[in-house]
């Protein structure tokens, strides 16, 4: 398929056979996010386990890993340019390089080197995807939050199937069948992305990033407040996997390894996903209606409150607490706010400053590694106080923008006073001049 050809095409199609063409490559994106998440669903379920249990690297390793995941996020800022030097589509392609990574992994046993390739997964991903999604927002029509749910609504019943998968595929083949199906279902999905581009018009090979850089500039306090979420995102998710292998293994004393990694596949990332289904739904509705900052701003609180629960609790109710939907929040509020802020190619790099940003949260996780006596209890504390400032940057931001929105409504009420008064001006020395007129 040519994009330029087919962008090109798409005025001489009927307005019926536009509409439908419309649906079906947004239905087939929907269908590769799914499966794309689902990919994401094995991964994220077995790696955390594997390397942190399993290898014996604990939480130290699931740090490691996390943060080298988000280094390689700082590449997104430069998916922008990609997009304009090869195509958008012919870019979202080299997505599929990230199943390479994935069928070398197998043999690796040491926790610290496995954590440096896996890692490298993330790399293609961060070129590719802000991208897809500014493919995805390109016909939003000013609902953002509507077109993003739909893209995603099938994404939690993907990271969901993931998880459960991930333990009959160890079960059934161990580490090597779970990293190969992995590496196949990741290329599947950036083929469908690849195929089933829609025609967009593209100027390949020409940049102009004055206006780009001032639009993502002026979402700067927005980025570092979102880097804090992230940061108290991925201290969470570094925390957990080892605390719900304790609880399992309280509660299901008596079953074998195999089994601790279907128990585990379902309680961490299984249930949860199909929760975060009518969440993204419910998210979208939210962040079309009101303003998306005030989702990030209750996501700080719900974070806190969740993570000391977590910790606190300890049994059937730590794993209950895990189970609420978090991810969708942010993620749907962040990627909506983005898209709405800006508008072509500036979408692509502003969502690419988004992935950017994500990386410096998941990269703060990185330092913590280094404290000698590392537990949960002050992990704790460290997202506590990052949410908390995090939370005053994203009040004042919001703050600012309120008081801007006041001015700028007081400036337009004020023109509009000042005309009617000239209009009346006018027509009172209009009547005083016919007037004059007639009584000469």
């Amino acid at each position: 398929m040519n994009t330029r050809g087919s962008s090109q095409s798409v005025p001489h199609l009927s307005r019926g056979s536009r509409c439908l063409g419309v649906a079906m490559w947004r239905i087939f994106y929907s269908i590769a996010a799914t499966i794309n998440t689902a990919t994401w669903g094995i991964y994220f379920s077995f790696t955390r386990r594997y390397i942190g249990v399993e290898l014996e690297g604990g939480i130290r390793s699931i740090l490691l890993i996390a943060g080298l995941e988000w280094l390689y996020a700082f590449s997104a800022i430069a998916s922008s340019r990609i997009s304009r030097l090869v195509g958008r589509r012919n870019g979202i392609l080299l997505g599929s390089l990230g199943s390479v990574p994935l069928l070398v992994s197998p043999p690796i046993r040491d926790p610290v080197s496995l954590a440096l390739v896996l890692s490298l997964t993330s790399l293609t991903w961060s070129l590719t995807w802000p991208t897809i999604m500014s493919t995805v927002f390109s016909e939003a029509e000013g609902r953002f939050g509507k077109m993003y749910s739909l893209f995603t609504i099938g994404t939690g019943f993907g990271f969901s199937l993931g998880s459960f998968a991930m333990g009959a595929l160890y079960y059934a083949g161990g580490a090597p069948l779970v990293f190969t199906a992995c590496s196949i279902l990741y290329a599947i999905s950036y083929l469908i992305f690849y195929i089933f581009y829609p025609g967009i018009r593209e100027a390949v090979g020409e940049e102009n990033s004055r206006p780009t850089i001032t639009a993502v500039r002026s979402l700067i306090p927005i980025l570092t407040s979102y880097a804090l979420l992230v940061f108290c995102r991925e201290a969470y998710y570094s925390v957990a996997p080892v605390k719900l292998s304790e609880e399992i293994v309280k509660i299901l004393p008596n079953i074998s390894e195999e089994y601790q990694y279907i128990a585990f596949g379902v309680f961490y990332g299984g249930l949860t996903s199909f929760l975060s289904v009518p969440t993204r739904i419910l998210v979208g509705y939210l962040v079309d209606r009101y303003d998306p900052h005030l989702m990030l701003l209750f996501s700080f609180i719900l974070y806190i409150s969740n993570y000391w629960l977590f910790i606190s609790l300890g049994g059937l109710a730590t794993i209950l607490i895990w189970q609420f939907p978090l991810y969708p929040i942010i993620d749907t509020s962040m990627n909506v706010l983005l898209a709405r802020s800006t508008t072509g190619d500036s979408r692509i790099r502003a969502l690419g400053a988004g992935l950017a940003s994500s990386a410096i949260g998941g990269l703060g996780v990185l330092p913590l590694i280094a404290y000698p006596e590392i537990d949960p209890t002050f992990i704790g504390i460290v997202i506590t106080l990052a949410a908390i400032c995090g939370s005053i940057i994203l009040a004042g931001t919001v703050s600012y923008s309120y008081r801007k929105r006041v001015e700028v409504k007081e400036r337009r009420i004020s023109a509009a006073h000042s005309y009617n008064q000239e209009i009346l001006d006018f027509n009172s020395r209009f009547l005083v001049d016919a007037a004059d007129v007639r009584g000469s």
